[in-house]
C-alpha cells in the first residue's frame, strides 16, 4: 500500500521517498534476527518509560500533597474520562475499576499518535509512531480481547462465563474476538493514512502546505485514542450488562435479577 501511495508521487518525490524509506520502519540492530530492533520498538520503549517517569512524578506529588501543573492536568483529564466512560459502563463508579486498562491505553495511543507529528517522525533512521503499523495497534486488540473476557470470567465466575460463551452461539463468541480487531484495524488504518499522506505532501510542497495537515492530526490523534478506548469501555459494559441481566451468573448462584448495581460491588 505504501508503494502505490507513493507511486502517485511522480519524479524527484518517489524517488526521494524510496531512498530515505518514507513512512518505513528501519532495523537499528540484529538486523535479518528475529530479534531484529527497529526504530518503531525503540519509539515503544521510549513512550512507555516517559509514561511511566510521568506516573512516577505525579504519584509523588499526590503522595506528599503537592499540587503541580502537571498533576493537575492529568487529574482533569482523568476527571473527564472517567465520567465518559461511565457513560458506556454504568457508572462513574464502576469506570473508576477500570480506568487502570483504560487510561493506559488511551495514554499510550495519544503519545503514539502524536509522535508521529514530530518533524522528521517516519524518516530514515529517526522515531516511528508505532500506531502507524498494524502489529502494534494488532496487539493492544489482543490486550482488549483478553482483558474483556477476563472481566466476563470474573464477573459471571468461570462455569458462568463458559455458559454464557455457550448460549452465545459460534458466530456471537466469534464476534466477541473479531471486535476487538476491528479496533485495531480502525487506528491503524487512521494513522497510516494520515502519515502517508503527510509524507507525501510534504515531498510536493513542502514547509506550508503539510501545517493544516499537522494541525487536524492533533485533534484526529486525541479522536482515535478516545475511540479506541471508548469501544472498549463499551465491550466492557456489555459484559457487565449481561452478567447483570442473567442474575449475577450462576457461578455466583444468586440467582437474583434486576439490580445492575451490584455487578460493580466486586
Amino acid at each position: 500500500m505504501t508503494d502505490f501511495l507513493f507511486g502517485l508521487a511522480s519524479g524527484p518525490a518517489e524517488e526521494t521517498a524510496r531512498q530515505f524509506h518514507i513512512h518505513q520502519p528501519h532495523v537499528l540492530w540484529l538486523e535479518n534476527t528475529p530479534f531484529a530492533i527497529s526504530n518503531m520498538v525503540v519509539t515503544q520503549w521510549a513512550i512507555m518509560a516517559v509514561l511511566i517517569v510521568i506516573a512516577v512524578l505525579v504519584n509523588r506529588a499526590v503522595i506528599h500533597g503537592r499540587f503541580t501543573k502537571l498533576r493537575g492536568t492529568l487529574e482533569l483529564l482523568v476527571d473527564f474520562l472517567e465520567g465518559w466512560y461511565g457513560s458506556f459502563i454504568g457508572s462513574r463508579q464502576a469506570a473508576r475499576r477500570f480506568m487502570p486498562l483504560l487510561g493506559s491505553l488511551f495514554l499510550f495511543i495519544l503519545v503514539s499518535n502524536y509522535s508521529g507529528i514530530i518533524p522528521s517522525a517516519g524518516y530514515g533512521w529517526s522515531i516511528f509512531a508505532p500506531t502507524g503499523r498494524w502489529g502494534t495497534t494488532a496487539a493492544l486488540a489482543i490486550v482488549v480481547a483478553v482483558a474483556s473476557q477476563y472481566v466476563a470470567a470474573k464477573e459471571m465466575g468461570f462455569g458462568g462465563w463458559i455458559k454464557h460463551l455457550l448460549h452465545l452461539g459460534p458466530l456471537s463468541v466469534l464476534e466477541e474476538f473479531v471486535r476487538p480487531f476491528s479496533l485495531s484495524l480502525r487506528l491503524f488504518g487512521n494513522i497510516f493514512g494520515e502519515e502517508t499522506l503527510l509524507a507525501v505532501i510534504i515531498f510536493l510542497v513542502p514547509y506550508v502546505a503539510p501545517l493544516p495537515i499537522m494541525g487536524l492530526s492533533l485533534l484526529f490523534g486525541a479522536i482515535q485514542a478516545v475511540v479506541f478506548t471508548t469501544l472498549t469501555s463499551i465491550y466492557i459494559g456489555g459484559i457487565l450488562e449481561a452478567h447483570a441481566a442473567h442474575g449475577h451468573g450462576s457461578g455466583h448462584g444468586h440467582g437474583e435479577k434486576g439490580h445492575p448495581e451490584v455487578a460493580h460491588a466486586h
